[in-house]
């Protein structure tokens, strides 16, 4: 299963209190397919969703639900128009003569209950990317107003949160029609899942993120240690060429002995880094002393004239 499936999963097995199976029942409905006295619906690749939305539906009044399998694997679950949606939108809050459907606060009596109305809401249309790839979750809307009112609802989760626990701020956009509310940040998806009930989600989400940070550690200290090594190899070339290059005009002489010495030694050991340099000299150097006699050795080769 995906990773987007496995927290559904998670999310299904909340034991609910009834006024929060109330609220879950609400966002899920509210926010599938259609939700109107034409009919209510939902559309769905994932089984046991199906059979959660088909429970809901009939748990408030929706007797003749119909869940439909396609050749293809998807399910459809619907009610079809009738006493039974005015039921269904009666329990809600709705008469269905609503020009435009909006959210209705009144279903969400606690605290609890909007954390369990937003995981209808997940349930019904949402999606999470698998955080090995990406953070990505999202809900795709098909109302603009819907859209809107549950984004406030985010607004008014965090206000209501003192302690700050969670901080979730989701951003807007549009796909084909369809308005996207959606998180882009690992911290905000890791509280969403576990505000809604799926901390193993989250801890998956977590545990991504570690090993994304220590993988870019890693690759950051080996790039530049790689920067290093070729830094060091171009000026152990620079200072061969200029140390032949004193040799062909026999000024070797014209270095102090400890700088000529050196200068030998760089032309057996190509490789060595300027401490192992200074520690294979006799007596030894610090780094420092040897980066400054292959600077004047440097200098004086500059100051030949080219073949």
């Amino acid at each position: 299963m995906s990773f987007s499936s496995d927290v559904k999963k998670e999310m299904l097995s909340v034991e609910n209190k009834p006024c929060c199976s109330f609220a879950q029942s609400y966002g899920f409905l509210l926010f599938g397919r259609s939700f109107s006295l034409r009919g209510v619906s939902l559309m769905t690749d994932y089984e046991p969703i199906a059979l959660a939305y088909e429970g809901a539906v009939r748990a408030l009044g929706g007797e003749k639900v119909r869940l439909i399998r396609s050749e293809a694997g998807r399910y459809t679950v619907s009610l079809p128009a009738g006493s039974g949606c005015r039921r269904v939108l009666s329990r809600l809050g709705y008469d269905g003569s609503e020009h435009r459907v909006r959210l209705n606060y009144g279903n969400l009596r606690d605290e609890c209950c909007r954390a369990a109305f937003i995981r209808g809401v997940f349930l019904a249309c949402g999606s999470v990317t698998d955080p090995e790839k990406e953070y990505h979750l999202e809900f795709s809307i098909s109302s603009k107003n819907l859209a809107m009112d549950f984004m406030k609802l985010f607004d008014a989760y965090n206000q209501l949160d003192a302690a700050q626990t969670f901080t979730l701020q989701p951003r807007l956009s549009t796909r084909g029609g369809v308005y996207v509310v959606y998180f882009k940040d690992s911290t905000s998806i890791e509280d969403f899942l576990t505000m809604t009930g799926a901390p193993n989600g989250a801890l998956r989400v977590m545990n991504a993120k570690v090993f994304k940070n220590i993988k870019n550690n890693v690759n950051r200290r080996t790039n530049f240690e790689m920067a290093n090594l070729d830094r060091s190899v171009n000026a152990a070339a620079q200072q061969v060429d200029a140390i032949e290059k004193i040799l062909r005009h026999h000024a070797l002489s014209s270095l102090p002995d400890d700088a000529a010495a050196l200068a030998l030694l760089r032309l057996r050991e190509r490789e060595m880094s300027l401490r192992e340099l200074g520690e294979a000299m006799r007596p030894p150097m610090s780094r420092t002393a040897v980066n400054y006699r292959l600077k004047k050795i440097l200098e004086l080769a500059g100051q030949l004239p080219d073949e």
